[in-house]
């Protein structure tokens, strides 16, 4: 999950090109929406476990079994200001993820083929060790378990990644460039019992 600018606040024809940029990026790494909701910031990726975990609720996961990587919507996210991520957008964000994870336990309960995924992760990407610590706590609040480990990642794919995260920048916000160059990466799990005792149809109220 990398936290970036909206498309909304693009209007060059420079921020069209970056995000068609992003959309074929999407397509090749095969991201995609599992509800046509507004308000839904996530988006899906159907992949591999990334190593063996075993979560606190008890979910044991090995290398290489089926598991959902979590990518940000990047055109639903709410509007950022020049100013950074305030608590206010903050607080929104958290709400927008709630709603979307309760669509995601939803799409998974009416995919049979999908009953063997029991492991949901995700990248963030911030501008701070401050903004790190703060949205760490905002996501064990969603259920989520934060990692120390640094997402292991080849020298084309971290290049390939600072290039669009800088272009993001500079096509919506190039007062956030110089924040955008101190990239602080950390990963967190999510087991699939946990999304469904939370945000699924059978949750408690």
């Amino acid at each position: 999950m990398s936290y970036e600018l909206t498309e909304k606040s693009a209007s060059s024809r420079i921020g069209q090109a970056v995000f068609a940029l992003d959309r074929w990026l999407r397509r090749r790494c095969g991201s995609f929406e599992y509800c046509n909701d507004p308000d839904c910031v996530l988006r899906i990726e159907l992949c591999a476990a990334p190593r063996d975990l075993r979560l606190r609720d008890g979910t044991l996961v090995r290398a290489g079994e089926p598991a959902l990587r979590l990518h940000l919507w990047n055109e639903h996210l709410p509007r950022m200001a020049r100013g950074g991520p305030s608590m206010r957008w903050a607080r929104r964000l958290s709400r927008d993820v709630e709603r979307s994870l309760c669509e995601l336990a939803r799409y998974l309960a009416r995919r049979p083929e999908l009953a063997g995924i029991q492991l949901l992760f995700g990248d963030m990407n911030l501008a701070t060790p401050r903004q790190t610590r703060q949205f760490r706590r905002i996501v064990v609040r969603l259920g989520f378990e934060p990692s120390a480990e640094s997402p292991p990642r080849s020298l084309p794919r971290r290049v390939g990644e600072v290039i669009m995260v800088l272009l993001l920048v500079i096509a919506t916000n190039p007062m956030g460039l110089r924040r955008a160059l101190r990239g602080y990466q950390s990963r967190i799990y999510l087991s699939r019992a946990v999304l469904q005792a939370r945000y699924g149809a059978d949750r408690v109220h």
